[in-house]
């Protein structure tokens, strides 16, 4: 009840020309207006929830000698990985990509070493396809990994 007499009590003391605006009911522009504002604003969080969050590392892959004990079809190899900018933190069983100046194939990251040695590589096991993976043997490639981690929503959130 004494809320009730506040409030008559403030908006006594306002002028008549805010009484007047606080009366008012908005214009149908205002009115469609906000609701467009609010119809894009969801469209746009539907966009970014639906938008997949996508890391690349890149850098030169080092193949040393290949020995093959089996002829099978794929085999594990240990390759030396010089990355540019960033190092992935937990990229086991992410697809890794060779490009050979003749062409590109992809394999399977097993494991990735935490230590590096003086010329800032580190040593992984991949797996590859013999046949791709002989075509490189003793060169110096460059290679890329795609690793991803959800939405871009939860990227954006995630650091809040």
């Amino acid at each position: 009840m004494e809320e009730e007499k506040k409030q008559e009590r403030s908006f006594e003391l306002r002028s008549e020309k805010v009484r007047s605006i606080v009366g008012h009911i908005p214009s149908a522009l205002v009115r469609y207006g906000i609701t467009a504002i609010g119809a894009v604003l969801l469209c746009l969080l539907a966009i970014v929830y639906f938008l997949p969050y996508k890391q690349v590392y890149s850098g030169t892959a080092t193949i040393h000698g290949i020995t093959i004990i089996t002829p099978a079809d794929s085999t594990d190899i240990t390759i030396l990985l010089r990355f540019e900018n960033k190092r992935p933190s937990n990229a086991n069983g992410q697809m890794i990509y060779l490009q050979s100046p003749y062409s590109m194939f992809a394999g399977q990251l097993r494991d990735l070493s935490a230590v590096r040695d003086t010329l800032e590589r580190q040593e992984a096991i991949c797996r590859f396809k013999s046949v791709d993976i002989k075509s490189v043997e003793n060169q110096t490639v460059d290679f890329r990994i795609v690793f991803s981690s959800g939405n871009l929503l939860q990227k954006m959130l995630g650091g809040i």
